[in-house]
C-alpha cells in the first residue's frame, strides 16, 4: 500500500511539473511582442542592417522578440510593412514615398498609408564612373552612349531614369541593365561608356575596376540642381563622395544621394519603436551596427533628418525629439 502511495505521488508531482512548464511558457510566449523586419536578399545591405537591429534588440530586450525574412527589397518590403501589423522593414527613403504617395510603382494600388518613417540606416550614393580617358566630362555627355545602371527595377536604374528625364535625355541613350560586379564588368571590357551605382561607399565592384582600370567619377550634384530633380524628388539629396573612399584612386566628386530607412506598420506600439531606437543609438549598439556594415558610420543625430520624407512613428518621433532634431512638417505624426 505504501508503495502504491509513494508511485501515486510522483505521478501527480510529475503531472504538477509538466503543467508548469507548459503554461510558464505559454504565459512566456504570450508576455512577448513578436515582430520581423524584413530584409533584402541574403547577404546584401538590406539584410545586414536588419540583422544588425535584431541582434541589438533580442540581446538587450527580454519581451520584444524580432526575427528577419528575405525579401526581394523595398518595394516587396513596403508593401509587406503596409499589410502586416507586426512588421517592419529596410527600404529606399524613394519606396517609402512613392508607397504612402501611391505613386510610380505604387500608382495602380492604394496608397501605404500604414507606414511609417523609423531612422535612417545608410546612405546610397550615386556612383557615375567612366575611364579616365572617357569623353564623358559631364552628365549630359551620357547621349549616344550605352550606360550599365543596375538591373531593371532597381533603385539604381530608376534614379538613373529619373535623372535622364529630369534633364530630358532619357531617350537619347541606351541603359544597360546590369549592376553590382557585372555592371562594373560591362566598363572594364568597353561594352559601355560608363557605369551608373547606387549603393554605399566603398562599393567592392568599384574596388576591383579601380584595381583594373583608371576611372573617374562624374558630377551628378550639378545637374540634379540645374534640371529640378531634388524639388520633384525630395528623397534624395546633395552631397560629395567622401574623401579617400576609394583610397584616392577616384577623385571626390559632388553627387546625388538615397537614404536607406527602417521604416514600422503603424501598428507597431510607439513604446516598441522608441525602445528599439534608444538600443541601436546608445554606444554600445552603434558599435554593434558598425561592426555588421561600416557604412552605419552614416547612421548619426545630425543625419537622420535625411530620412524624413514621410510621417514618422509616434515612438520615433518621440526618440527624435529627445534629441534635439527639427522635425519637418511633412514628417509630423498623423497617428
Amino acid at each position: 500500500m505504501e508503495k502504491k502511495q509513494k508511485i501515486h505521488l510522483h505521478i501527480v508531482i510529475c503531472f504538477i511539473f509538466v503543467f508548469l512548464v507548459v503554461f510558464s511558457g505559454c504565459g512566456d510566449k504570450q508576455n512577448k511582442e513578436w515582430y520581423t523586419i524584413y530584409g533584402g536578399v541574403i547577404g546584401g545591405s538590406f539584410s545586414q542592417f536588419a540583422n544588425g537591429v535584431n541582434h541589438i534588440v533580442n540581446h538587450k530586450e527580454t519581451d520584444i522578440k524580432i526575427s528577419v525574412v528575405a525579401s526581394a527589397g523595398s518595394i516587396e518590403n513596403t508593401r509587406r510593412v503596409n499589410k502586416e501589423e507586426n512588421a517592419l522593414g529596410v527600404v529606399f527613403a524613394s519606396e517609402s514615398s512613392l508607397g504612402y504617395h501611391g505613386q510610380e510603382a505604387f500608382a495602380n494600388e492604394d496608397p501605404k498609408t500604414n507606414i511609417r518613417m523609423v531612422t535612417l540606416l545608410y546612405y546610397a550614393y550615386g556612383q557615375f564612373s567612366t575611364l579616365k580617358n572617357s569623353h564623358i566630362h559631364k552628365f549630359e555627355d551620357i547621349v549616344g552612349e550605352k550606360i550599365a545602371c543596375g538591373t531593371t527595377g532597381s533603385g539604381t536604374a530608376k534614379t538613373l531614369e529619373r535623372l535622364a528625364m529630369s534633364a530630358g535625355i532619357w531617350d537619347k541613350f541606351t541603359p544597360i541593365y546590369r549592376g553590382g560586379t557585372a555592371g562594373a564588368q560591362t566598363l572594364q571590357d568597353g561594352q559601355v561608356n560608363g557605369f551608373f551605382w547606387l549603393v554605399s561607399v566603398p562599393n567592392s565592384a568599384i574596388i576591383e575596376l579601380t584595381a583594373i582600370k583608371h576611372i573617374r567619377m562624374i558630377d551628378l550634384d550639378t545637374p540634379a540642381q540645374k534640371y529640378g530633380f531634388y524639388e520633384k524628388y525630395p528623397f534624395y539629396f546633395p552631397t560629395k563622395l567622401p574623401e579617400g573612399a576609394y583610397e584616392g584612386k577616384v577623385e571626390p566628386v559632388k553627387t546625388i544621394a538615397m537614404p536607406t530607412v527602417l521604416i514600422a506598420n503603424k501598428a507597431v506600439p510607439a513604446e516598441t519603436v522608441y525602445r528599439i531606437l534608444k538600443h541601436v543609438y546608445a554606444e554600445e549598439g552603434h558599435k554593434q551596427m558598425l561592426q555588421t556594415n561600416q557604412a552605419a558610420s552614416d547612421m548619426t543625430v545630425e543625419n537622420a533628418h535625411h530620412a524624413f520624407v514621410i510621417p514618422l512613428h509616434s515612438g520615433a518621433y518621440k526618440f527624435w525629439n529627445e534629441q534635439g532634431v527639427e522635425i519637418p512638417e511633412r514628417a509630423k505624426p498623423v497617428d
